[in-house]
């Protein structure tokens, strides 16, 4: 790398540790409702009420919000919901928060404004959320006793550090995207963690974005978040570890504990194949999720 190159990258960096070490994880151009939305519901003293005032100042957050609490996959009870109320109550707080972040996500990959290799990452990250969110949930759901909403949200996050890394790096445009790439393989999951616990969102969560790419974490213990989380990118790069490289001789008994640790056969460990019937169930939610 030029002389130059990484002088502009190592003050980009430098700016992302200062924005880690004072907490200024305020992310550009996300929908204000969306954050306020988040901040709420962090807060001991946030009511529904609260939330569907702030929803409500976003039309089209809360007509997404409703169109979900009313899909086939996401509906909670048999009765239609026609207010938003209803939908917060029915929904719950940690499904709220992941129909908002990806209302935020798909705003941003819609948005004109970036260049276009911001937009293709921006594309990219947001295709890589849904279905990783999807098989996320599933897992959960039928395969531990954890809770199949935050695994949900936890599957939206995981991309959350490189979104912003993008959209600083638009408001600077002084790295390149080679520099770009490194940057956000090497500070994503820190400044994903650092926005999760400045929601307040729960500590599980919060070691889940941290970890994603430690597909030889110790396996002991009952499953937790993170293993999910873990799971459910090997599953979604189709064999391949975390961090989307090929796996070696090193690396791939790794891989495959962490799926057979959640009772997924190793043979079928290059596709969805190893969940059987949910199949249908992630193309279900990730269809949701997408709109």
């Amino acid at each position: 790398m030029a002389t130059t190159a990484q002088a502009r990258a190592l003050t980009f960096i430098e700016q992302l540790a200062r924005d880690l070490a004072d907490k200024q994880l305020e992310l550009p151009a996300f929908p204000d409702a969306v954050i306020r939305v988040q901040l709420a519901l962090q807060s001991d003293d946030n009511n529904v009420g609260d939330t569907v005032r702030i929803l409500s100042s976003e039309p089209a957050l809360a007509a997404r919000l409703l169109q979900l609490a009313n899909s086939a996959q996401m509906r909670r009870a048999d009765a239609q919901v026609n207010d938003l109320h209803r939908a917060v109550s029915r929904m719950g707080y940690d499904m709220v928060r992941s129909i908002a972040i990806s209302f935020a996500m798909r705003q941003l990959q819609r948005n004109e404004k970036y260049s276009k290799a911001a937009q293709a990452e921006l594309q990219a990250a947001w295709t890589e959320a849904i279905q990783v969110a999807a098989i996320s949930y599933v897992l959960a759901k039928h395969y531990t006793s954890l809770s199949p909403d935050e695994a949900l949200l936890a599957g939206l996050l995981h991309v959350i550090g490189r979104l912003y890394i993008v959209m600083r790096f638009e408001e600077t445009e002084h790295v390149s995207d080679a520099e770009l790439e490194g940057i956000v393989a090497e500070w994503h999951t820190a400044i994903g963690k650092a926005i999760a616990e400045s929601w307040g969102l729960s500590e599980a969560l919060s070691i889940a974005l941290e970890q994603q790419n430690d597909y030889d974490i110790n396996l002991s213990g009952p499953v937790r978040l993170c293993e999910v989380l873990i799971a459910a990118k090997i599953i979604n790069f189709g064999g391949q570890d975390p961090t989307g490289c090929d796996p070696d001789a090193e690396t791939e008994p790794a891989t495959l504990a962490v799926l057979e640790r959640l009772g997924i056969p190793s043979n079928d460990k290059t596709s969805t194949r190893g969940l059987g019937t949910h199949i249908e169930e992630i193309e279900r939610i990730r269809s949701a999720l997408a709109g």
